[in-house]
């Protein structure tokens, strides 16, 4: 009979928790770490820490002090540290060991983490590398600029969240793809739109006139490796999440892209990379919120906090919104589009002048007022 400390029963109730594959990976990494330091210093296993610490022949707080010591001393990032710690302490804890948040922090010191300065992202950038990298890469990069999305909802798109019968094209984030469990919208600019189609003609044989009932259930952005038909083959050797293993591979691809340019190959503090998938998301929340509102920004991407008032807002003020945002997330011969803006806004303000001079001539001269003039 399995014992209650059982880490598997463990790892299901986070799964409950969230239903987040991801979760459990970074828990089920963390107990790992545990279970080699218990083996290496203390000769022992899971099952004989908890019996000392609930036995009284360990104090637990000692005892995480100690681990936390060791995890610094090994090198490991302050918040590489932060995650596992919080693994071993909810294992603790569903092992009904008590540990007080208040006790704590006065008796085990974590280490300062330490926040790298992001480098934000600026169209001349993600032009460069849209050049780098292959079409696919193209059109996750685009897709992630223009809609905001996180990774982990990018590889879960299929195509029945896409409504390319609206403008802007709608995207649907379904509630459990999300970070916040919350369904939520977002939309594309055309440059994104037309990126997809052709995505989904190169990979998936996609038909844009006709119903495509075979590809409903398929990632979209998950391995290209297909069949004649068009869908992806499942890959039974996967040993982790299929999900996980899309996250990991776009990332590890982006990061093999970024080698092989120097121009593009930065790092923060020597370490990150300066361009990640995440930095995609921010270059979309900064812009949107910088031309637009930031409340919009924040509630497209899915900021809980946000997401009330932006289910206030028609559903035409939105898409206006995002329309006028668009011009700013367009990326492909981003000068054009810009000096066009500009120009327009010039145009726009020249024609203000005169219409105000226009008037000011009337009244002088005591003209009546056109009735078109009374109506604006």
């Amino acid at each position: 009979m399995k014992k209650k400390y059982d880490l598997e029963k463990f790892l299901d109730s986070i799964y409950i928790q969230a239903h987040s594959h991801d979760s459990v990976k970074t828990y089920r990494n963390g107990i790992k770490k545990l279970e080699r330091y218990l083996h290496d210093k203390h000769d022992t296993n899971l099952e004989g820490m908890v019996s000392s610490i609930k036995d009284g022949k360990q104090d637990v707080y000692e005892f995480l002090r100690d681990f936390v010591i060791h995890l610094d001393k090994s090198k490991m990032k302050a918040s590489t540290v932060a995650i596992i710690v919080a693994a071993v302490k909810s294992y603790l804890r569903f092992c009904g060991i008590k540990i007080y948040n208040e006790d704590f922090k006065q008796m085990v010191k974590m280490p300062r983490r330490l926040r790298p300065v992001e480098m934000p992202l600026t169209k001349e950038i993600i032009s460069n590398l849209l050049r780098q990298v292959s079409f696919k890469m193209q059109t996750c990069i685009i897709f992630c600029v223009a809609s905001g999305v996180r990774i982990g909802e990018l590889v879960q798109i299929k195509i029945t969240d896409i409504d390319f019968d609206m403008t802007p094209t709608r995207i649907r984030i379904r509630a459990e793809t999300t970070k916040t469990g919350e369904s939520r919208e977002t939309f594309l600019t055309h440059e994104a739109t037309e990126y997809l189609k052709n995505y989904l003609k190169r990979y998936f044989e996609w038909n844009e006139d006709k119903p495509n009932p075979r590809m409903e259930n398929v990632y979209l952005f998950g391995r290209t490796s297909i069949s004649k038909v068009g869908i992806r083959k499942p890959d039974s050797q996967l040993k982790i999440h299929p999900i996980t293993a899309n996250k990991i591979l776009l990332q590890k691809t982006l990061e093999d892209y970024l080698k092989k340019s120097p121009d593009l190959n930065m790092k923060v503090n020597g370490n990150r990379y300066a361009i990640h998938f995440h930095n995609f998301r921010k270059f979309f929340r900064t812009t949107v919120g910088n031309n637009i509102g930031r409340d919009f920004a924040e509630a497209l991407i899915g900021h809980r906090f946000y997401m009330d008032t932006y289910y206030t807002i028609p559903d035409e003020k939105k898409r206006q919104m995002y329309l006028e945002a668009e011009p700013h997330l367009t990326i492909s011969n981003f000068e054009n589009v810009e000096k066009n803006l500009k120009m327009m806004a010039d145009k726009h303000a020249n024609l203000e002048n005169k219409v105000n001079e226009l008037m000011e001539y009337i009244r002088s001269n005591s003209i009546e007022i056109p009735g078109f003039f009374k109506n604006n």
